[in-house]
């Protein structure tokens, strides 16, 4: 049995890894999943000034609380960027890393800063210019949710995920990751495609460490919540690595 440590993306919460969960734990398996400061039932500690830096210690501290060891780590989207720094705080305590339609950021890299990669340059501008135009209206500081149509989730499930996510602040898209280069520690690691929606920056991430030694890439046909669109086929991906 394996220890599961399930990261959510942006403007989620643990909430929407509820029937993955329940998944992995009938098989037996421990599963968290932290939600981050500012967001899901943390909701009413939102503020402008979460960062990255915090999404990273909360996650460090899920670890650290638990008492936790050979850890299938997975993050979902802009979880990626979080799982990257906690490998590289903590890779001792990690069996695998899984990037879940995920970001993977170098050194230095931010959110914002990879989608011009990631995409043509064009819709990368559209993307950078709705992160910063909705966190500058009203200058709150704050990045309103992108509804779950453009993410192309399941017309069915996508009331639950708009009425769920909250707006996340917009310094946790800019500020760059520091990394000492710790996380290239944990030798086992998976990509999951979500396949099945466009314009989506996750092909190049999936094509980046396609072939690469360590990785292996699987593709699930869905939209971008493969966890909320595909839980039980999510679920069986994570436990070929437990």
């Amino acid at each position: 049995m394996a220890n599961f440590v399930l990261i959510h993306g942006a403007w989620h919460g643990g909430w929407c890894w509820r029937d993955t969960a329940r998944a992995l734990r009938a098989a037996g398996h421990t599963v968290f999943t932290p939600t981050h400061s500012g967001v899901g039932e943390r909701a009413h500690q939102n503020c402008e000034a979460i960062t990255l830096e915090t999404h990273i210690r909360d996650v460090v501290g899920c670890f650290e609380a638990e008492e936790l060891n050979d850890v299938v780590l997975c993050g979902h989207s802009y979880g990626g960027m979080v799982i990257t720094g906690v490998a590289d705080r903590v890779p001792e305590r990690i069996r695998a890393l899984v990037y879940l339609d995920a970001f993977i950021p170098g050194n230095g890299d931010s959110l914002i800063g990879l989608l011009p990669k990631a995409l043509p340059a064009e819709v990368a501008a559209q993307f950078v210019g709705g992160f910063r135009g909705a966190a500058l209206e009203g200058r709150s500081g704050m990045m309103q949710p992108i509804p779950a149509e453009v993410f192309g989730i399941a017309e069915a499930n996508r009331p639950w995920v708009d009425r769920r996510c909250v707006p996340q602040a917009l310094a946790t898209f800019e500020m760059p990751i520091l990394l000492s280069g710790d996380r290239a520690k944990v030798a086992r690691r998976l990509y999951i495609l979500a396949d099945n929606w466009e314009p989506s920056p996750f092909r190049y991430f999936a094509g980046q460490v396609q072939g690469q030694p360590g990785w292996r890439v699987a593709k699930l046909p869905c939209g971008h919540d493969v966890m909320v669109d595909m839980p039980a086929e999510l679920a069986a991906e994570l436990m070929t690595l437990a």
